[in-house]
């Protein structure tokens, strides 16, 4: 309600004689005349410093974000046109140069509403008072404020010159959506620097400071054309502009750009990320960064983030919130540049309200078939070709507890009864002949070849890891395929290229890592190789045409019961690994990686990409493409199909194919010499299987 009128000098329904009514409001004059000179007099004036907010750029130099306390772009009055200017002038203070902070008339009219009302209900405030209470007072309404109003607005006015004044009020003066200061509001409502606006757009700027929560573009348009005609009446009774540059300015659309997206939303993911990484070398930085000032540097790529937030988004299956309003199912994105290890995009979940955990660095899940890459390269790199077999049927293995441990391929069919070569067996995601690679080789040597390739999370040396029965990251996931889009070459991923302090200086961080040989790069091309089957007649297939004729490799995986889903995959210069699945495991309908996370990724890799130049990866020196049967993956005998396939030098196979086939071509198909004479020793001898510690659940596909 306000602080009402002392009783002694103003009671309903008491005579007053008039000369002790003139004499007490007298004395109340004086009284207020002395406590503003004396407030004037002690009051110190500190305006507060106005910082800079920390903004975040990519690797080109465009903002990610901007991070403060206050969504404020500090300007100088110089940087401000003087149509702004005027159009904030002639609305809010049109005496503003030739007043000396205060209003008489706009006081004497407020203080008789306030008298009669016997409380504080009108203003009168000029751009001084405006500041003096934004700066310097709470919002209380008292008649003891505003004496301290008037105080300070005079003080400011003895203090700073007209210039400077106007320039405070306009880098403090609140215009809606979180814009603060006309810099801020510029870029919020026009997406523009402030130099750039219009007189359409300064008068709509200018017409939201009144009540910016009133009307706002993007909530009341009609209303704030509204308002932004009432300011340019103004301008023109104030001869600012005259009537037809103001009919012609009316007639102009708001011209706002789509709101900007909001705390909590996908890309809050990231900036936590990258904040992390900034505060993990300079923990003392956690509260100062978003207090403002410092300029961060990553290697984020703006068009693939949108990208990747925008097909994220579209093609993520609907879900339902849970307990605690997170919709799920929850996913997560994120992109390597394979050459550098830059994090190139990142998207940690759905962006729900109050959501802060990114899945993209911590959520530790089932990989489910995406580690079969791993095993394969460990299987190539053990001397084994992708012409060598197994045989996919029933098979037992000692298992947990002392019971019996039979690996079964996903769908109806537990076994195809029949020989499948190292190709075939990644393309279908052959569970079968998988789990014997592993029992032949050794799952010691697939864990020493998944560690060597990125793979950092807890694993056992069970059969069952390489159908992905032990959890990673999606970022780890990622980062150990990249050695195969890198021929051979690993490199940690890394977000921070630079960080540039308030004053100016360069932050020390950590150097962007450097690349090792994980695998020979005969043995990454070779599995690329494989992985390009899976797209293009594998469980991937379907996702092929997205791509548009780029040259990529990837692999699909599912987990027991459609837990998770996921799709890995790659192409010369970019790495992408998308998951899909609810916070706590439960079962997907249609819950399969090809069908949740493969549309993600193929939309996103297609979208990231366009517009570049295509590339495919360089046949290392190590590797020979050599005509084999079609039938058996041996040289063809003069009956046999022929197809190309790739072998390390010296593994190429030197038995011909027994298989007569009646539509093979007759011609033979001749081998380069240096294929003629492989190692002695080939195929190389089957190791000891290893010792089998219990079994973990088992995921599918």
């Amino acid at each position: 309600m306000g602080t009402r009128w002392p009783s002694w000098f103003w009671a309903r329904g008491t005579p007053r004689p008039p000369r002790l009514w003139v004499r007490r409001l007298g004395w109340v004059g004086v009284s207020l005349v002395a406590a503003v000179v004396a407030l004037i007099a002690v009051l110190p004036i500190r305006v507060p410093a106005m910082s800079n907010p920390t903004v975040i750029y990519d690797d080109r130099g465009r903002v990610l974000a901007t991070l403060y306390r206050q969504n404020r772009v500090p300007v100088t009055l110089a940087e401000v046109p003087a149509v702004m200017q005027r159009a904030v002038i002639d609305a809010e203070d049109r005496d503003f140069y030739g007043d000396f902070g205060i209003n008489p008339r706009s006081i004497l009219r407020a203080a008789i509403v306030d008298l009669r009302e016997r409380r504080i209900v009108q203003g009168g405030s000029t751009i001084a008072q405006q500041l003096a209470k934004t700066l310097f007072l709470t919002p209380a309404r008292t008649f003891t404020r505003k004496i301290e109003e008037v105080a300070y607005t005079l003080k400011l006015e003895a203090t700073y010159t007209k210039p400077e004044i106007l320039q405070m009020y306009l880098n403090d003066v609140y215009f809606g959506d979180g814009a603060y200061g006309v810099g801020a509001a510029a870029r919020t409502y026009f997406d523009k620097p402030v130099q750039a606006l219009t007189l359409p757009e300064a008068a709509l700027l200018a017409g939201l400071i009144r009540a910016p929560g009133a009307y706002n573009p993007y909530v009341h348009p009609k209303l704030a054309q509204q308002v932004r005609l009432n300011v340019l009446d103004s301008m023109v009774a104030a001869g600012t502009i005259d009537r037809a540059q103001a009919a012609a300015a009316a007639a102009q659309p708001l011209g706002v750009v789509a709101r900007r997206p909001q705390p909590g939303s996908e890309r809050s993911y990231l900036i936590h990320y990258i904040l992390g990484q900034v505060t993990a070398a300079h923990p003392n930085l956690a509260d100062s960064l978003r207090r403002g000032g410092y300029r961060i540097f990553t290697t984020i790529d703006l068009t693939m983030q949108e990208a990747a937030e925008k097909d994220f988004a579209r093609y993520m299956p609907p879900g339902k919130p849970d307990s605690q309003g997170i919709v799920q199912p929850e996913g997560a994105l994120v992109a390597i540049d394979p050459q550098t290890g830059g994090i190139r995009a990142m998207v940690g979940g759905r962006g729900n309200p109050g959501d802060t955990f990114n899945r993209a660095v911590d959520a530790q899940r089932q990989p489910g078939s995406t580690f079969k890459a791993f095993l394969y390269s460990a299987v190539l790199s053990a001397g084994y070709t992708v012409a060598d077999r197994q045989m996919d049927a029933a098979v037992s293995y000692p298992g947990a507890d002392g019971g019996v441990y039979r690996p079964t391929d996903y769908g109806s069919t537990p076994y195809l009864n029949k020989e499948v070569t190292v190709r075939e067996a990644l393309a279908i995601s052959d569970n079968v002949a998988a789990v014997k690679w592993a029992n032949l080789i050794g799952p010691e040597r697939v864990i020493a070849v998944a560690r060597r390739m990125g793979i950092t999370s807890p694993m056992q040396p069970t059969l069952p890891l390489v159908l992905g029965a032990y959890t990673v990251t999606p970022l780890e996931l990622a980062d150990a395929y990249v050695p195969l889009a890198n021929l051979g070459k690993a490199i940690a991923p890394w977000s921070i290229r630079a960080v540039i302090a308030p004053d100016g200086r360069p932050l020390a961080m950590p150097a962007p890592p450097k690349a090792r040989q994980a695998l020979s790069p005969g043995v990454a091309y070779i599995v690329t190789s494989l992985l390009e089957s899976v797209l293009t007649q594998g469980t991937g297939k379907g996702l092929l045409p997205i791509l548009q004729g780029r040259p990529a490799a990837g692999k699909t995986g599912t987990t027991n019961d459609q837990k998770d889903a996921w799709f890995v995959g790659y192409t010369p210069s970019l790495v992408a690994a998308v998951w899909v699945g609810d916070d706590i495991p439960r079962p997907m309908a249609n819950g399969y990686g090809s069908q949740l996370a493969g549309p993600i990724w193929a939309h996103f890799m297609a979208d990231a990409e366009r517009g570049t130049e295509i590339s495919d990866w360089a046949q290392p020196g190590d590797v020979v493409t050599v005509k084999v049967s079609a039938d058996d993956g041996l040289l063809p005998n003069p009956s046999s199909p022929t197809v190309p396939e790739v072998f390390l030098r010296g593994t190429v196979p030197t038995a011909v194919s027994p298989i007569l086939s009646r539509t093979a071509p007759p011609a033979p198909v001749g081998l380069p010499g240096d294929m003629m004479n492989p190692p002695e020793a080939w195929p190389p001898p089957p190791l000891e299987p290893a010792g089998l510690p219990p079994v973990a659940q088992v995921p599918l596909e």
